[in-house]
């Protein structure tokens, strides 16, 4: 290996290190945030954990629809969620870009890995040619498995610079976010003036649809999992970078 190889390996170590202890710091700094508000303000900040797990286990959507009806004002709301989101990205891109031959086989956590990698390799042809705009838009639009933790390991595999990746992931979350509030609330202001019966048939369509998304994202997530017992890195060339940046250098 050439010295300036190795220097860039070291680069990249450090930066992995860096996003991974700001995530750390993130963290902790806003759970000691939702602590404070909920003693402050019990009602309602005393309920946003339920935010918290259900935007983990069903996303950012479910997390809006669930506090438009508990009294959470919109400004918290939108910083919430998008808080939430990136803490998720800064804690775990490290495992999906550097760790995931090992992160991969872990039991509880190894088959959600191999899911956002399989996606992120199913989408980076398509954002591409968009370049950071792709990839804002990838993140931005309310499709299945194409949140934060898939669009930054996208921006990773297209090569793109890190600033960039987390740049257009942020500014993607965010947007995405705002949406889903926006969305909700015209929603509640329609309930008023549409019938119950015309209301229930909305919201089962939208239950509906939102049962099938997740049956098909367990279904990919399964078909990942098998893929990755068979396979260390599904769908990764060997002579590609397994965690390390190119020659070219990293930025950190």
């Amino acid at each position: 290996m050439t010295d300036h190889y190795i220097r860039d390996v070291r680069a990249f170590g450090r930066m992995i290190r860096q996003i991974e202890r700001a995530g750390q710091v993130l963290l902790t700094v806003w759970v000691a945030v939702l602590v404070a508000l909920g003693i402050v303000f019990p009602q309602p900040y005393a309920r946003a954990w339920e935010l918290v797990l259900l935007q983990i286990v069903a996303g950012r959507a479910a997390s809006v629809s669930k506090a438009a009806g508990m009294g959470f004002p919109k400004p918290f709301l939108l910083v919430h969620c998008t808080l939430q989101d990136i803490i998720i990205l800064l804690l775990l891109y490290p495992l999906l870009v550097a760790g995931y031959r090992y992160a991969v086989e872990w039991r509880f956590i190894g088959p959600t890995i191999a899911n956002v990698r399989a996606t992120a390799e199913r989408h980076k042809s398509k954002i591409a040619p968009l370049g950071a705009l792709g990839l804002t838009l990838f993140v931005l639009f309310p499709f299945w498995s194409t949140g934060p933790l898939a669009g930054g390991v996208v921006g990773y595999l297209l090569g793109m610079r890190t600033r960039w990746v987390f740049t257009s992931v942020i500014v993607g979350n965010f947007l995405a976010v705002a949406l889903w509030i926006w969305f909700f609330d015209r929603m509640s202001r329609l309930s008023e003036t549409l019938s119950s019966t015309m209301w229930m048939f909305i919201l089962a369509g939208v239950l509906l649809a939102a049962a099938v998304g997740r049956i098909v994202a367990i279904r990919r997530r399964m078909k990942a999992s098998e893929a990755a017992d068979g396979n260390s890195e599904p769908g990764i060339d060997e002579n590609e970078r397994p965690g390390f940046p190119e020659k070219t250098g990293p930025d950190s």
